[in-house]
């Protein structure tokens, strides 16, 4: 557990900080590298990824204040210190979607094209951020006595390293995802993949992770959403690939 990497006086490096940056800058890189898939310009997508990413980490400060709102009602400060960590993925993703649509509005781009060229980004981007996870210690595991069993020095035993199941999960993500971005599929294909496999792969990992109270029916407020999200993605997808939305499907190039 390293949460802070280095530190002078009162200028602190967080690890978790760190890696974010690192995941925000490796995904932007590979949107300006692919920008000509959704037929914009390199500087577009980086615009909308700078937009996507404020709103983004935005909803997902706000889902993490209203979960923890018994601490942050006491210490208000503490809301802005998001540097340290604390954010609710899911929040993350709606808050980043409402912006990136409000801007795909705005300059009448296509919502999908471009949205399949993103959600890559994004899983890349989100192996990155758990890594910084694993430095800062949270979204930690339950008890076990694997092999590869990690301690953190808040925990009196052994615990999961989730976060780092759930970076390798978001990096094969990353690799399936480029290989449908890759192949002749009708335009949204890439985002609903995203929009299903990622809320089913959390939804296994939630049951190893330590740190989320079960809410109903013994399972998380996460896997909850992500039951929701996988089946409006699915729903979605049936419905634009049918015959309800036949006539508004096409192929990208290649």
């Amino acid at each position: 557990m390293y949460p802070v990497l280095f530190s002078w006086g009162h200028i602190h490096l967080y690890s978790y900080g760190l890696l974010v940056a690192l995941g925000v800058l490796t995904a932007v890189v590979f949107l300006r590298s692919n920008a000509e898939r959704a037929f914009v310009t390199p500087d577009t997508v980086v615009d909308l990824a700078m937009t996507a990413v404020l709103s983004g980490f935005t909803g997902a400060r706000i889902f993490y204040v209203i979960q923890y709102w018994n601490y942050f009602s006491r210490s208000p400060v503490e809301i802005f210190k998001i540097w340290q960590g604390g954010i609710v993925l899911y929040g993350g993703l709606i808050g980043g979607l409402l912006g990136f649509w409000l801007f795909i509005r705005l300059k009448r781009l296509s919502f999908f094209a471009l949205l399949d060229l993103f959600v890559p980004a994004l899983a890349l981007a989100q192996g990155f951020g758990r890594i910084g996870c694993f430095l800062n210690g949270c979204c930690y595991g339950i008890e076990t006595n694997v092999p590869w069993a990690v301690s953190f020095p808040f925990l009196n035993h052994p615990v999961h390293p989730t976060q780092l199941y759930e970076a390798v999960f978001c990096f094969a993500l990353v690799f399936f995802l480029m290989f449908l971005l890759r192949r002749k599929l009708p335009v949204g294909t890439v985002s609903f993949a995203y929009f299903t496999g990622y809320p089913i792969g959390r939804f296994v990992l939630e049951f190893l992770r330590g740190d989320n109270a079960k809410v109903f029916l013994n399972l998380t407020s996460n896997q909850w959403i992500g039951i929701a999200l996988a089946a409006i993605s699915l729903i979605l997808f049936s419905l634009r690939h049918s015959g309800y939305g036949a006539g508004k499907t096409h192929h990208r190039s290649t």
